[in-house]
């Protein structure tokens, strides 16, 4: 491999410096025949042909130095577009030569002043030509590579059926359909260079600072470029020396120039969601921050502090506290704050009496008032905390019980907006799941520790999956989560988008016990906080996926499958990241279908190779259509005798409970698994979700 690596470099090299010498032959004789003209010009077109590959083994810009990139090339542009001035006079008596090419081999100097030029020009070409490809190919699609490869061979096209143009001088003939052949030429390679400069996706990877750092660049260097490409087309001292070979850099040049300049309009259009971007990135980490305080931290007095922390975090507030249900008095306790004056903690009494508190418990939905002192339901914190004027308040809650209230405030009005509150709440929802866990631990110290630990577990385990199914026309929905042991890493969850449209998810984190607990409610809490504002499962999963790679171990994984029930359009859309398949009965057919489309297991890649294989497919959901979504724990349950439960045993009991009920099917597959066992214990969690369309006859 490293002999053809070198070939790659000496080969093109080899050949433009034959193509010198043939030019300087031609000069020495003081014959410009077309042959040896040619000769020079194949010359050179095989050089750029075998200098290919250097364009696709570039390491500027890719996908982990984009910034560092994008910097090179920016004082690679200024570098030469200086060389280019300050070689301005020189080059402009080349042109006097151009008709009398020898003149310029009596003078050596000149003569080789110009060969740098073209030995730096097309090295230039080169390395910007692989940036651009590397720019151009992060988060790339299924079409990227075949436009880029395109655009590469029309660069090489364009030059070559422009050579007899460039030597009119010589009274060659022009035919009148090759001019019009290198005017199609011409108009496919500049749509190419257009197309492949909407390839901008590299921009999404920025921060507010770096894109803003990225904008003051930008703002230099396009009319930088937008001279340099004006002015190199003027001189164009490469095509003094091979027409073919200035052309290309040529076109090169106006390609790194419509690229630049649309990268730069790109980036405008982001600037705007910057912040909101760098937003959502950290208060999904501070969710992934409690996810971590819920396995690792069983002293109340850390965790509560720490939940009011990250809440400041996760909505950028002035101040917050949270208050708790002491068990033993059954009272509200104010159990910690942030950024509250002493005296304010102190005259702070906490009751379930409060008209805000009784809002909160009746409810059970937070609280957003943008301005507090208009509010009649918060007009008790006004008297107690004078410099608040918007607040967010969410109810803790644990099964049916409110356990405590989170508040967050600021100083200024309208400091809040609904995503604030969809973000605390998802956040709420693991802080009661660490708080119980905390709580329940402390009581088991003394007896039984390491079993009360995992049936506390467990009960918050069992608890965050949904306690009624959904509620939609004409279909019926059932599931079920078995866990093997006292917690599982087994995972489904329903998410209302709208009126007409459900999320569906199962899932199943890789290993067992109160890892895999914990991971699950992590994901649970992700799920929550992106479904809403996600309408594809596709959309969903990438950015899921994003997060828990940078926050999970390298050993651990999800395997899940998300899809979207449309009710209205009588479809279910689904992803199938690393899953188990989804069966599938159609009415009137004996045997069901297995629907496998590709798909990653989360936390497996970065995002590019796992957005690349997500495969998302629209099934019909129409009357009769059945749908059955399992984890492996449901086909790999074994018998006495190490025999597998199995796929096509599933299918076999699936496919004879058709005419059931949704919770029917349910059962049939339960008794039918437990007749199975015969005894023997379950050796993994068995979660599974049944949708089935009703017929027109049937209403739930």
């Amino acid at each position: 491999m490293k002999e053809i690596s070198k070939l790659s470099l000496l080969l093109p090299l080899a050949l433009l410096i034959a193509a010198v010498v043939q030019d300087v032959n031609m000069l020495s004789n003081s014959e410009h025949s077309i042959t040896s003209i040619y000769i020079r010009e194949y010359f050179i077109i095989f050089a750029l042909i075998l200098s290919l590959p250097l364009i696709y083994k570039q390491k500027w810009a890719s996908d982990r130095n984009v910034l560092r990139g994008l910097r090179s090339l920016f004082f690679l542009i200024l570098f030469t577009c200086f060389l280019l001035i300050m070689s301005n006079d020189l080059l402009n008596t080349f042109y006097d030569h151009v008709f009398t090419k020898n003149k310029l081999y009596e003078n050596a100097g000149n003569y080789f002043f110009l060969l740098a030029w073209t030995f730096f020009s097309t090295i230039f070409v080169l390395i910007t030509l692989g940036s651009l490809r590397n720019l151009i190919y992060i988060k790339r699609k299924k079409a990227t590579a075949r436009n880029f490869t395109w655009l590469m061979i029309f660069l090489l096209l364009y030059p070559l059926f422009s050579l007899p143009e460039s030597f009119k001088y010589m009274n060659w003939l022009s035919n009148n359909w090759l001019d019009k052949f290198r005017y199609v030429i011409l108009f496919i390679l500049i749509n190419l260079m257009v197309v492949n400069s909407f390839r901008v996706a590299w921009i999404n990877y920025l921060n507010k600072k770096q894109k803003l750092a990225c904008f003051w660049g930008g703002f230099f260097l396009v009319p930088i470029q937008l001279y340099f490409a004006f002015k190199f087309h003027e001189l164009n001292p490469v095509e003094i020396f091979s027409p073919v070979l200035g052309k290309f850099v040529d076109t090169s040049i106006i390609l790194l120039t419509i690229y630049v300049v649309i990268a730069f309009l790109a980036l405008l259009a982001h600037l705007p969601t910057a912040q909101l971007y760098d937003r959502k990135i950290r208060q999904i980490s501070s969710l992934h921050h409690l996810s971590r305080a819920v396995s690792s931290e069983f002293d109340i007095e850390k965790l509560v502090v720490t939940i009011v922390k990250l809440a400041i975090e996760v909505t950028e507030a002035d101040f917050s506290w949270l208050e708790l249900l002491d068990q033993k008095s059954g009272e509200l306790q104010l159990a910690s704050s942030q950024n509250l004056r002493d005296a304010e903690m102190k005259s702070r009494k906490p009751s379930f009496t409060d008209p805000l508190s009784l809002w909160l418990k009746n409810n059970k939905d937070p609280f957003l008032n943008n301005q507090v002192n208009k509010s009649q339901v918060a007009k008790n914190l006004c008297k107690w905390k004078k410099d608040l004027n918007s607040l967010l308040a969410v109810p803790l809650i644990m099964g049916d019980e409110i356990i405590g209230f989170l508040y967050a405030g600021k100083k200024v009005e309208f400091g809040f907006e609904y995503d604030d509150a969809d973000m605390l709440r998802a956040f709420c929802e693991q802080a009661v799941v660490a708080v119980e866990n905390t709580r329940l631990v402390e009581e088991s110290i003394v007896k039984e520790r390491l079993e009360q630990e995992l049936k506390i577990a467990h009960e918050a385990q069992m608890k965050l999956l949904p306690k009624d199914m959904p509620r939609l026309p004409d279909i019926e929905l059932d599931a079920v989560c078995i866990t093997a042991n006292e917690v599982g890493g087994d995972y489904y969850d329903f998410f209302q988008i709208d009126k007409n449209r459900l999320g569906v998810v199962i899932g199943d984190v890789s290993g067992k016990g109160p890892s895999a607990a914990f991971y699950m409610a992590e994901v649970k809490g992700i799920m929550e906080a992106l479904a809403k504002a996600n309408q594809t499962p596709k959309n969903l999963l990438v950015p899921t996926n994003a997060t828990l790679y940078r926050n999970f171990d390298r050993n651990t994984f999800i395997s899940m499958i998300y899809g979207i029930i449309d009710v209205k359009r009588k479809v279910f859309s689904f992803c199938r990241a690393g899953h188990c398949p989804v069966l599938m009965l159609k009415p009137d057919e004996e045997k069901c279908e297995l629907l496998e489309p590709k798909g990653l297991g989360l936390g497996l890649d970065a995002g590019i190779l796992f957005e690349k294989t997500l495969q998302q497919v629209d099934m019909p959901l129409q009357e009769g259509y059945i749908y059955l979504l399992y984890t492996d724990g449901v086909t790999e349950a074994r018998n006495r005798l190490g025999e597998e439960f199995g796929e096509e045993r599933l299918a076999q009991v699936f496919t004879a409970a058709k005419d059931l009920s949704a919770y029917e099917i349910k059962k049939r597959i339960i008794h039918e698994i437990y007749t199975f066992f015969d005894g023997e214990n379950a050796t993994d969690d068995m979660t599974f979700i049944v949708i089935k369309a009703l017929n027109n006859k049937k209403k739930i």
